[in-house]
């Protein structure tokens, strides 16, 4: 029988038991949910934003026109461990690639071997029996070809890129958490600083009324029912004023802490009031391509195609192994000859089959779990794009809940403002004591501490949105569950 037929039959063997044993009964598996409707919901928000051809750009954050946002941002870009951390692990898995597509190739390698042996008189060996030699073995060339009949090798390789892929667009999303974060403390930074210089107007306005109402007790003017109270709201007032400030300690170290840096860092921390706002845009194509320019579902589809593709590798399994292996060398048991005769050549080459007869469930048991696995892989994936959507869904909520607040809560300055004027000329004319003034100021400051803390949610709003749009990602050949 030549070496084609008895490979011909290996394979047909093989073929016919394999069949046996992968059986007729498959379990039902995961499947890839569709893109879920909100055509309405982002209807709905269109009145609220100009609408784009664009998603975010790469560089998002230069649209805010701030230089130490800027800074911020890019400090944690390159310096963040965790960041660190995920780069690194996806120049793990580009090794792995690497590795894998080797296994596609013929392996050429020679080995030199020299031992000395004594047989035992009393050896089975009868012919050998009590005799000392040297044997020396020199293969300059040893040939191995795994065939790869099943396409298990290239379902690997494609599994490892697809791992490999799913690991870029997870630093893609580490990224993106990290600089919208950065964004949102930086906003977060903004705001409370606002609002610790109006802390300070407001305990210097109550300590002026605190002064005002001991002067009418020392003049009979008053009981002490006004000078305590004045007492109760300063002490109030000036614990708002030391929350501020460790808010805003706090807002700093958050910082330098995302920046890879320590504290000291973080105190030299700008703060740019007059920064210039961006024109939030919805793209027009929204939620069309949604699946492109999100990372985090971009990694979860890619990481179920890869175990789409390490099923067939558990597949592949149950089939005859085939390999190539050859080899041509020198071969004696006399040193003085091994290189000088010709005598010593020896050479092999022939296929080496390996059947899976019995393995004792191994087999049956690494395919369910490579089913398991890609089952828990599209489920992922599903929970990936619902929360996705979700993800939109509450940002554009939450944008239309916070321009209407924001609406609101500047008419109530206005007022506030018109309020204290009128009390300023009231006082003027001698028709009310300090304390309507003083009052009314306080009012003023109430109601810009209010605003203070919605613009800083707005901001925050704001990056969420640009986040849950995939912040400046583009998966170059997204699928189409």
């Amino acid at each position: 029988m030549s070496v084609r037929q008895l490979i011909a039959l290996g394979l047909m063997l093989g073929i016919s038991s394999s069949c046996a044993r992968f059986g007729d009964e498959e379990s039902a598996r995961a499947s890839l949910l569709p893109m879920p409707d909100m055509t309405n919901t982002v209807a709905a928000a269109r009145g609220s934003f100009a609408s784009s051809d664009a998603w975010p750009a790469q560089d998002w954050w230069t649209g805010f026109a701030s230089p130490e946002l800027q800074r911020l941002i890019s400090a944690a870009l390159a310096d963040n461990p965790d960041l660190k951390a995920t780069a690194a692990r996806l120049r793990q898995s580009q090794a792995m690639v690497d590795a894998q597509a080797a296994e596609l190739y013929p392996t050429v390698d020679a080995n030199v071997s020299f031992s000395a042996q004594r047989f035992s008189a009393n050896s089975v060996q009868a012919k050998l029996a009590g005799e000392n030699f040297r044997q020396m073995l020199i293969n300059p060339l040893i040939l191995r070809y795994h065939l790869d009949f099943w396409g298990r090798d290239a379902a690997a390789l494609q599994g490892a890129v697809g791992r490999s892929l799913a690991a870029a667009a997870e630093l893609a999303d580490a990224r993106l958490l990290l600089s919208s974060t950065v964004a949102r403390g930086y906003f977060e930074l903004l705001a409370v600083a606002a609002k610790q210089g109006i802390a300070e107007d407001i305990v210097a306005e109550r300590q002026a009324l605190l002064k005002f109402e001991q002067t009418r007790l020392t003049t009979g003017l008053a009981a002490d029912a006004p000078l305590l109270q004045a007492r109760i709201a300063l002490a109030n007032a000036e614990q708002g004023l030391a929350a501020a400030r460790a808010d805003v300690e706090l807002s700093k170290n958050l910082l330098a802490a995302l920046a890879g840096k320590g504290p000291d860092w973080g105190a030299g921390i700008v703060i740019e009031p007059d920064r210039l706002e961006q024109a939030l845009t919805l793209p027009v194509d929204l939620p069309l391509h949604l699946l492109a320019h999100r990372p985090d579902i971009s990694a979860a589809r890619l990481h179920a195609e890869a175990a789409s593709e390490e099923i067939k590798v558990a597949e592949a399994a149950f089939y005859p192994d085939v390999n190539l292996v050859a080899f041509t060398g020198l071969h004696s048991v006399s040193l003085s000859d091994v290189l000088l005769q010709g005598s010593s050549l020896a050479y092999a080459v022939g296929p080496s089959i390996e059947f899976p007869i019995f393995e004792g469930g191994r087999l049956r048991a690494n395919l369910e779990y490579q089913q398991s696995a890609y089952d828990a892989a599209v489920e992922r994936y599903n929970r990936s794009l619902v929360h996705a959507v979700q993800e939109v869904a509450d940002a554009l909520s939450r944008w239309r809940e916070l321009d209407e607040r924001l609406a609101a809560q500047r008419q109530s300055l206005a007022d506030a403002l018109a309020a204290d004027k009128l009390a300023g000329s009231l006082r003027s004319h001698g028709l009310s004591d300090r304390a309507a003034p003083s009052l009314a100021k306080l009012e003023v400051y109430q109601q810009q501490f209010r605003l203070a803390a919605l613009v800083g949610e707005r901001h925050k709003a704001e990056i969420n949105i640009i986040k849950a749009l995939g912040g400046g990602y583009s998966d170059t050949n997204p699928a189409t569950p």
